[in-house]
């Protein structure tokens, strides 16, 4: 356990991540089994579509903004209660699929980190854009790039068109 002595401090990146994938029926269901706590860095944006209006001078009047969201790189070392679920924990959900990221504010729930009003804790949606590097000499590394819509539930249902 790391101390601080002198300024207080974020330090590490704390929490768990568990992963979801669409089934060939469209159900989304657990790719992992438990959560992994192996997390090694979190890269978190901030975003939304931001429209400036100017009037006849060219000066900025108003600001619209519309699809705010919280992009989300979790990058994590696949572990698991066995080899074979570990093995599990090194794959990447389809499309649609999601991630639940939990407790990463520590030990007191609700006095977390926040980006833009959001927590960082929640469900985030998988569009694609994930890796999985793996050494001869080393440790395995999955890094998912994941969206948090404040308006669309993560868990929302998947439909095929």
């Amino acid at each position: 356990m790391a101390v601080s002595k002198g300024l207080a401090l974020v330090y590490g990146a704390k929490g768990t991540i568990k992963l979801y994938t669409v089934n060939d029926v469209g159900a989304l269901v657990a790719l992992t089994t438990g959560t992994i706590t192996t997390i090694e860095s979190y890269d978190v944006t901030h975003e939304a579509d931001v429209e400036q209006i100017k009037n006849s001078s060219g000066e900025v009047v108003a600001q619209v903004s519309a699809n705010e969201r919280v992009s989300l790189n979790v990058t994590f070392i696949p572990s698991a209660d066995t080899f074979a679920n570990a093995k599990i924990a090194a794959s990447l959900p389809k499309v649609n699929g999601y991630a639940e990221i939990a407790s990463s504010d520590g030990p007191s729930a609700g006095t977390g980190i926040t980006v833009g009003g959001v927590s960082l804790d929640g469900t985030y949606v998988y569009s694609g854009g994930g890796s999985v590097k793996f050494t001869s000499s080393g440790k395995a590394m999955v890094t998912v790039t994941v969206t948090k819509y404040p308006s669309l539930a993560g868990n929302a249902a998947v439909f095929t068109l």
